[in-house]
């Protein structure tokens, strides 16, 4: 039963990849409107020539900031019910 349920995850997957490859456009296709404007606007209003960096941290610092922090959240979470666990395990002796 759960050799099928891998065979069954790694089909999936492999269908949603391919699914997600061949909709992607090709490497050369022309750069979209919105591309087109971050990529002619980044030196000049950010002075960054990184247009990745100046996108993440120049025009989307606040959301940047929100997804940091939200993910520092959910690291902490988990470090601390994980502690409880182990000090709960090394308690009762099961380790």
């Amino acid at each position: 039963m759960r050799s099928l349920l891998v065979v069954l995850t790694i089909l999936f997957l492999l269908v949603a990849f391919f699914l997600a490859f061949t909709e992607a456009p090709f490497a050369n296709a022309p750069l979209s409107k919105i591309a087109q404007t971050y990529n002619e606007q980044t030196v000049a209003e950010t002075s960054a020539t990184n247009v990745i960096a100046a996108i993440n941290f120049d025009w989307r610092a606040y959301d940047t900031l929100g997804e940091s922090t939200i993910l520092l959240t959910s690291a902490t979470g988990a470090a601390a019910l994980l502690r409880r666990y182990l000090h709960r395990r090394r308690e009762t002796g099961l380790t």
